[in-house]
């Protein structure tokens, strides 16, 4: 956990303009995104989209050198920049040599990267932001708080108050007064202007073409009316042909803000090529007489060379990544604290401004995955950062408290039992008669600031069930039972529950004595050491007596088992080989319980309400979502879904220990939903269990929160 991090998300969490601003958004973004994609095939699209970016990288340089050419044929002057400094300083000599003191500049994520517009403003040249949202941050001197929406985190009465001050007026928050003023206040700089800088959001080789896509007027006069225009330019913005760029105009937009159709897509090819005489009609139109076109590396080409990062050069800056993350709706963009934000901003940070300023925001990440479920570039975001954790865990290390933990503890189940047991002895004399722990004294208050916790189980799971340690000698089916750490220690009643509900099904289950954890704690802090010791230590317990199923509780253990399991163990072809037998085995208990009843169950209440909420690593990493939901239908209850079913909780490993602030800003917006369906919550995963009955135990809500297991197993939810 970085400490300046961590203070940038409790001075979000407590800015009431920036919750005020961040809550009318949220709202705005969903209703825009199921209305541009009302009909529309994404999952066509988007996989249309990766084509042609991974076309485009895989041929970067063929394509480089081709665009280098056309745009020099064109007539536009290209200069290749190796970083910020050398990028910079050429727009820096270019006015120089020009005499230039006025610029006009629209919006442009990488030249917010390189730090353009204060490197000029530093040798005493104006430069005004024309995007409404780029030059509120900029009156305000602030960073962008989205790749898109610049200004997101600002309410229209603080907006209101920078416009009164940059014009001298007394103006009412009123979204046409303030536009209107917008547009009139900046009409005279690009007139005035001597030079105007843009990005491009495409550049198409064959030709040396420029394609722009902007929302506002602002594009076209930064890039027609001053007589010098300069694009700054990322390679990652490289496409073949001009049909790539339809590709992605078709859901650049929809993605973006919502939108159908971009309002505008200016194509340059070259400088303007129009002659007029002075005191003509057409002598103040006829464009640009000069194209300057820099492309930046600054750290691309080295993300390029790199197998496990190229895939972030997918990305098409459309912010669809920031408009679903749970975390972004909580503290927005600046808490990230360098220029790009999110999970894929983690990555581009590290590439830009190096590993030293990614560890905070890799630490911010929950692993929830909907900005992959999102992303019209489909780029595995999350995998992406959890190899980033790798890397910076290996080139920087882990702090000392974790490498202690995993290495002395996590990895040795044993020693886990004599922790757990401590922690016991600890919570006991905190715990209230129903066995929850309220309050924690300084400086463990923080975690129980926001929910109650449960008590850890004086009797793990491995003690309750050493009876079941093998397999019986029957016909029946083989069913390992892997509990992972929370049923083993915190809810290991859920999970001999399970145990009994499989076995009335016709299920031999039994419980692998030398399991431990999963680990997912170490795997996804980016330990990989820790992690391969317990996935060899699990593979060996879980294939000893070559069970034919292996059922899960949590969906995060279920993912290592049936996937990361493959990619610790992929330079081991032996083991990785045994990590695929096991994997293949692994069946959520909703899933396992379906197939083993076929269409009859216990007896269950019928006619009773219900809300499902689908975790994270079971509806998006495991494709799991029916299920559960079958397997309530087949018992009698009805379900009442509730708003954003599949939104994170908040739980997120290590997120609730670091940033416990900011799990429970994310964990309200679920309970607000799930209280607003009046029944009980089930859930598929345990540690989604802790999160929600912690939190509406702190609200002090009669809703009850329950593992599905907990439900099949007779548990029935108030009438």
């Amino acid at each position: 956990m970085s400490r300046n991090i961590s203070q940038q998300v409790t001075r979000a969490l407590s800015d009431q303009n920036l919750q005020t601003a961040l809550s009318r958004l949220v709202s705005l973004i969903k209703m825009g995104r199921q209305i541009a994609f009302a009909g529309v095939d994404f999952d066509g699209l988007s996989r249309e989209v990766r084509r042609v970016k991974e076309r485009a990288i895989d041929s970067l340089p063929m394509l480089a050198d081709e665009f280098k050419r056309q745009a020099t044929a064109s007539g536009a002057i290209v200069y290749e920049a190796k970083d910020a400094g050398e990028a910079n300083a050429y727009v820096l000599n270019l006015a120089r040599r020009k005499g230039i003191k006025r610029i006009v500049k629209s919006k442009s994520m990488l030249t917010e990267e390189i730090g353009l517009r204060e490197h000029l403003e530093r040798q005493a040249i104006e430069v005004t932001e024309t995007d409404i949202g780029e030059w509120i941050v900029q009156l305000a001197a602030e960073r962008p708080a989205h790749l898109v929406g610049p200004a997101i985190h600002k309410t229209i009465e603080q907006v209101a108050e920078l416009f009164s001050k940059a014009t001298g007026q007394k103006l009412d928050p009123e979204p046409q007064l303030l536009l209107d003023v917008a547009r009139n206040t900046l009409r005279q700089h690009y007139i005035d202007a001597q030079l105007g800088i843009s990005g491009a959001n495409m550049a198409i080789a064959e030709t040396g073409t420029l394609a722009i896509v902007t929302n506002e007027g602002n594009g076209c006069m930064v890039t027609t009316l001053p007589p010098v225009h300069v694009a700054v330019v990322g390679y990652e913005k490289i496409v073949a042909t001009w049909e790539d760029t339809v590709a992605i105009l078709r859901l650049l937009s929809r993605c973006t803000t919502g939108m159908k159709m971009p309002v505008y897509v200016s194509y340059i090819t070259g400088p303007s090529r129009i002659i007029a005489p002075p005191g003509t009609p057409t002598a103040g139109a006829t464009g640009p007489a000069e194209l300057h076109i820099v492309l930046v590396d600054n750290g691309r080409w080295r993300m390029w060379q790199s197998p496990d990062f190229r895939e972030a050069l997918y990305c098409i800056k459309c912010g669809a990544c920031l408009n679903v993350c749970p975390v972004f709706a909580s503290v927005a963009g600046q808490t990230y604290g360098y220029i790009y934000q999110g999970g894929i901003g983690a990555i581009l940070t590290a590439f830009h401004h190096g590993l030293d300023k990614a560890r905070g925001p890799t630490s911010l990440c929950l692993g929830c995955m909907a900005c992959k479920e999102a992303c019209p570039a489909r780029i595995d975001i999350p995998q992406l950062v959890l190899r980033l954790k790798a890397m910076i865990a290996d080139k920087k290390g882990l702090p000392l408290l974790d490498r202690f933990i995993y290495g002395t503890f996590l990895k040795h189940p044993q020693r886990l039992d004599s922790a757990a047991k401590a922690i016991y002895y600890l919570e006991k004399r905190f715990a209230e008669p129903d066995s929850m722990v309220r309050h924690l004294p300084r400086p463990l208050n923080k975690l129980t600031d926001t929910i109650s916790l449960p008590t850890v189980s004086s009797r793990p799971l491995r003690q309750r069930l050493s009876r079941l340690s093998r397999p019986s000698n029957t016909t029946q089916p083989k069913v390992a039972l892997f509990a992972g750490c929370i049923g083993n220690y915190i809810y290991p009643e859920t999970c001999e529950q399970a145990v009994i509900t499989l076995r009335k099904c016709g299920a031999d289950v039994y419980f692998p004595i030398d399991q431990g954890c999963c680990g997912a704690p170490a795997y996804f802090s980016g330990e990989t050491a820790a992690s391969l010791a317990l996935a060899e230590t699990n593979i060996t317990a879980l294939e000893e007596f070559s069970p034919d199923y292996i059922v899960t509780l949590c969906p995060g253990c279920a993912v290592m088992l049936k996937q990361k399991y493959l990619s610790l163990t992929s330079e081991n072809p032996s083991l990785n080989h045994r990590a695929q037998v096991v994997a293949d085995k692994v069946r959520d208990y909703s899933q396992l319980m379906l197939q083993l009843t076929t269409g009859t169950t216990p007896a269950m209440p019928a006619g009773q309400k219900v809300t499902y909420h689908d975790p994270c690593h079971l509806k998006r990493g495991l494709g799991i979502a029916n299920e559960p939901r079958e397997l309530l239908k087949r018992l009698g209850y009805e379900i009442v879904e509730m708003a954003d079913c599949d939104a994170c909780c908040g739980f997120g490993g290590r997120v609730v220990l670091d940033y416990p602030q900011l799990s429970a800003s994310v964990l309200k917006r679920k309970l607000d939903a799930i209280e607003a369906t009046g029944t009980t919550v089930v859930t598929s995963c345990l540690p989604c269990v802790l999160q929600l009955r912690g939190g509406l135990d702190k609200r002090h809500s009669p809703i009850k929160a329950l593992h599905i297991a907990d439900l099949v197993a007779g548990y029935s939810p108030p009438s």
